[in-house]
């Protein structure tokens, strides 16, 4: 299906036809995800088989690599020392100058020890008191309340040498814990679960299923270095799997806890419990991701349908005439808006190995979403259903979400709800997806365009205009992004705008304790407030930085996540906008979800109108970057972003993202101009964060370096 043909259609073409932008520089052949080869040495002995499907068990680390980070350890070089999550446990590397033929270069630490106690590692003898973790042991993470906690094996654990347990082989394992406590059940006592080894150290039984998977590890895994000691005795539990309670055997070891599911087929009977998921979340406070293999495809594009439930605006609609300020385009008659009903809108789906593109050329051409395939967390707000709003300059707005084109006029323009011509253009590595109308009162030719390359997480953004008319007209042309950070379709306590600038001009404003239009306001921080932050808003607030910034930001500090704009060529305003928590959402959805906006320019503000002259262009150039892991942003490049966050424990951490693969980079990191850690060389991935704890004390101004990129902030 094509939106309606266009009068200046052959000169779109050409246009068009120059809108791929150059090779990218410093491209590299993608990695696997490892964040050092001896963990891929480690993973492949034990789990290149599983991977397979020649193993005949569960998974011994994981399908996939995760999170890679620099955490604080004491005695490591730079106090810090790589380490890597998998789904069931953590790898380490504490000397990286330590022989790597020995079989302990590699070590898997006492996740379970730590999770249990409420003591996180961070020397040899060094120890951050946390709160124990209140997380399952088995089973779904949530909604399962019959499964012990980590926290409620603490009075069962052998912990410092303490609460043996006496040798009880040839017994079979009929005993159940759960929130109630300790129990009997002799009906779950089954042959598998007879006891067939004990261990000297530990005081601790080791039933025939558990003790028989351990020893199936070798040669490949030494199961002292897998699994450590048995920390607990063997418990039956009442566990939610998959939403269905069953009977569950598991015991705690010092690295690892070992499940059985009688009702499981065989060769998953026996499974490792997700250890390495839970110390994530319980000592960085977030889910494990993990490393995006390559696609076979490096970059797709496809046609689809988006159902939106839409209100009908036909019998609405009313035609203008001469002298009406927006003549030729309709009013909108809001008492005759006809009932919300289905409606199926033609989209374009545009995806790489990180991010997924949907293009809705019927409403204003728009880039409806951009999912960050990585996290899965949606980057831009979108309104469940379309529905017209007494906003903009029109007199009424469609708030779809996304990224839509506003021009000839301030606020929305006048193009948001009308179809736009579309083309899509492939080079080898990249897609351009165009579109394209003629504006009605001026004539110009209105081009917006897309472009993703293969493996990259960031995405270029070009808006053009052409003025093919025998007269200068006066012309506004923005870009506007309507997001919600936290990928939820909310604005929560968390959400801060970031913009680089110490003022701020007010467009409007309904906050009664700041100035109105065309006032000035200090940024971040105005009579007492943290203005970057809407909720600490009384009223709506719009307000354009008053001179050209290198980039704008929204960025949810408690969920974590955000995205950054970052103006390029031609742009030269910015301009933030977004609701107070009382402003009534009705106007605009049907849901109470909410938003915020980035807006980027050709202009500083909207009462700047300068004419395009007869047979001239304009365009202005923006990169996008899905973000998150980073703590509270600091700054932002189309090749990377810098984040910061002071821990409890009085350390700085220093997160690097980058939006391409580079293969090998050695990462440095310098306080008030003093370097003070140095990476291994490792690859840097869009969809593997780089966090670097640095030790307590440290501070300053922080700087950052890897492979030509160089990131600059003032530290927390």
């Amino acid at each position: 299906m094509r939106p309606r043909h266009l009068h200046a259609a052959a000169l779109a073409l050409l246009i068009i036809a120059g809108l791929l932008p150059g090779a990218a520089l410093g491209q590299g052949a993608a990695d696997d995800g490892f964040a050092d080869r001896a963990f891929r040495q480690v993973w492949a002995g034990a789990d290149a088989a599983v991977a397979a499907g020649g193993a005949g068990r569960s998974w011994t680390w994981g399908e996939l690599p995760g999170e890679r980070r620099y955490e604080r350890y004491d005695d490591s070089p730079g106090a810090s020392r790589l380490v890597q999550y998998f789904d069931k446990a953590r790898m380490e590397v504490s000397d990286p100058a330590g022989d790597r033929r020995s079989p302990w270069f590699v070590t898997c630490g006492l996740l379970v020890v730590e999770l249990i106690s409420g003591r996180a590692q961070v020397g040899a003898a060094a120890f951050v008191p946390r709160p124990p973790a209140n997380i399952p042991v088995a089973g779904d993470p949530a909604d399962n309340p019959g499964a012990p906690t980590y926290a409620m094996l603490a009075p069962l654990a052998a912990i410092d040498g303490g609460g043996r347990a006496s040798p009880r082989l040839g017994q079979r394992v009929s005993a159940t814990f759960g929130p109630a406590g300790l129990g009997d059940d002799p009906a779950l006592a089954g042959d598998e679960t007879t006891i067939t080894s004990y261990d000297d150290v530990t005081g601790r039984n080791v039933p025939r299923v558990f003790q028989r998977f351990m020893q199936a590890q070798r040669p490949a895994t030494d199961p002292l270095f897998a699994f450590g000691r048995p920390i607990t005795e063997a418990y039956w539990a009442r566990a939610r799997v998959a939403g269905r309670e069953v009977p569950v055997l598991f015991q705690a070891f010092e690295r690892r806890l070992l499940t059985y599911n009688p009702a499981n087929p065989a060769p998953w009977q026996v499974e490792m419990g997700n250890v390495g998921q839970h110390y994530l979340s319980w000592r960085h406070g977030h889910a494990l991701r993990y490393a995006r293999p390559a696609p076979a495809e490096p970059i797709s594009v496809r046609e689809t349908t988006v159902s939106i439930p839409t209100y009908d605006l036909a019998p609405a609609l009313r035609p203008t005439r001469p002298g009406d300020p927006i003549f030729p385009y309709d009013r909108l008659d809001r008492a005759q808006v006809g009932p919300l009903q289905p409606r199926d809108y033609t989209a374009v789906v545009v995806e790489n190995r990180f991010l997924t593109l949907t293009f809705l050329p019927e409403l204003g051409g728009r880039l409806l979403q951009a999912v960050d395939r990585a996290s899965g967390r949606p980057i831009f707000y979108q309104n469940p259903v379309v529905k017209p709003s007494p906003f903009g300059q029109r007199g009424w707005w469609l708030g779809v979400g996304g990224l839509e084109w506003a021009a000839p006029t301030e606020e929305h323009g006048y193009l948001e709800n009308l179809p736009w011509w579309q083309s899509v253009s492939r080079a080898a590595d990249a897609v351009t997806v165009a579109n394209a109308t003629t504006e009605r009162q001026t004539g110009l030719t209105i081009i917006g365009s897309v472009t993703l390359r293969a493996d990259e997480a960031r995405f270029a953004v070009r808006m053009l205009a052409q003025n093919p008319t025998d007269a200068a007209q006066p012309l506004q042309m923005w870009t506007n992004a309507s997001l919600s950070p936290a990928g939820d379709n909310q604005v929560g306590p968390g959400m801060r705008f970031v913009v680089p600038s110490d003022r701020m001009i007010v467009h409007a404003t309904q906050d009664g304790a700041l100035p109105g239009a065309r006032g000035w306001i200090s940024w971040p921080s105005e009579g007492g407030r943290d203005l970057s932050a809407p909720a600490s808003w009384t009223g709506y607030l719009g307000a354009f930085a008053p001179a050209p910034v290198p980039f704008l930001a929204a960025y949810d500090v408690l969920a974590d996540s955000g995205a950054a704009v970052i103006h390029g060529p031609g742009t030269v305003g910015g301009k933030i906008f977004g609701f107070s928590q009382s402003f009534e959402r009705s106007l605009y959805t049907d849901d109470g979800s909410a938003y915020v906006e980035l807006w980027s320019g050709a202009q500083p503000t909207f009462w700047d109108y300068p004419p395009l002259e007869s047979g001239g262009t304009r365009a202005i150039e923006t990169s996008w970057l899905p973000l998150w892991g980073l703590g509270r942003l600091a700054v932002a490049t189309s090749d990377g972003a810098l984040g910061t966050l002071r821990r409890d424990d009085g350390g700085l951490t220093v997160t690097l993202a980058t939006p391409r693969v580079v293969p090998s980079a050695t990462v440095t990191v310098s306080l008030d101009g003093r370097e003070v850690f140095r990476s291994a060389a490792l690859a840097l991935r869009p969809d593997q964060p780089l966090a670097i704890e640095l030790p307590p004390g440290a501070g300053g101004r922080v700087r950052v370096e890897a492979a030509g990129l160089r990131l600059e902030a003032a530290g927390e």
